[in-house]
């Protein structure tokens, strides 16, 4: 149990379903003998990053700032697990508790996005003249899952991370795409060529629902860009979600990516939840 003013962290008690991962545990926020709230946290087992899964307090007391107070509690509990980084996810219904995290000193690093796809959203509209899409070779895919690891890697460390936490956490998500059934899927390259010549490459998958498509990258090569074959990319993701039966289509970029943001803001895509990180280096 830990303690914060009024407020505590009452561990929940269940039996846990089979194969639910052990280092998720579950708190009940309470204030005296009223409970006012969850919160799930991931301890990272063996890893320096943990993180606050979701957190839901009652409104009348949100303005009570006893979600700040929650967060403070749950960065207590992961610290005493061993854990100096704290990751948070906080969905669109709850951004405007953004500036309340930022000043207790949380940074966004990443960002969810969606949009809409169907009539009216351009579906099925050609490419373009010149422009022609074919299944990557397994030689791509090899080059392509490596520099993916690389640039995922890069990414975490440049936050911050520990070099052997964002390299494992760079082949978790690389298998995490290529296991099918998986929450995204088995995913599918694609190489885009403009008047005979390789202009870039897009990684797509879909939810085990089916009812999401995923652009999990957006490439153009290097000597190419600022041409509008990104647009392009993302035109065939939008064909191909449509074409498979997809209603929405998703996907997370790094707040450093600023090309790709723009892109994606130019191209319909809005916020669908925030990516946010806090060092634990001095606990409050």
């Amino acid at each position: 149990m830990e303690r914060s003013g009024d407020l505590r962290l009452v561990e929940a008690t269940s039996e846990g379903a089979p194969g639910a991962d052990p280092t998720v545990e579950e708190y009940v926020l309470r204030v005296g003998a009223r409970d006012v709230g969850s919160l799930r946290l991931a301890t990272g087992g063996r890893a320096p990053v943990g993180r606050i899964h979701s957190f839901q307090v009652e409104d009348d007391d949100h303005e009570r700032r006893l979600a700040l107070r929650a967060v403070r509690a749950a960065e207590r509990v992961l610290f005493s697990a061993g854990c100096d980084h704290v990751l948070l996810t906080l969905p669109s219904f709850r951004f405007g508790d953004l500036p309340m995290l930022s000043r207790a000193g949380y940074k966004e690093f990443a960002y969810d996005l969606g949009k809409r796809v169907g009539p009216g959203n351009r579906v099925g509209t050609e490419l373009g003249e010149g422009y022609a899409t074919v299944c990557t070779s397994q030689a791509g895919r090899e080059s392509w899952e490596r520099g993916f690891l690389r640039g995922y890697a890069a990414v975490l460390r440049n936050l911050g991370m520990p070099g052997g936490y964002a390299e494992s956490s760079a082949r978790k998500a690389l298998t995490s795409l290529a296991r099918p059934g998986g929450a995204a899927g088995s995913y599918q390259l694609q190489d885009l060529f403009h008047q005979g010549e390789h202009v870039g490459r897009l990684c797509l998958g879909r939810s085990a629902d089916r009812r999401t498509g995923f652009v999990h990258d957006v490439e153009v090569e290097k000597k190419h860009q600022g041409r509008g074959h990104g647009r392009v990319l993302l035109q065939v993701a939008e064909n191909h979600a449509a074409s498979t039966g997809n209603t929405d289509l998703a996907l997370t970029v790094f707040r450093e990516n600023t090309r790709a943001t723009n892109l994606y803001r130019v191209t319909g895509f809005s916020r669908t939840s925030i990516h946010l990180m806090r060092q634990l280096v001095r606990m409050p």
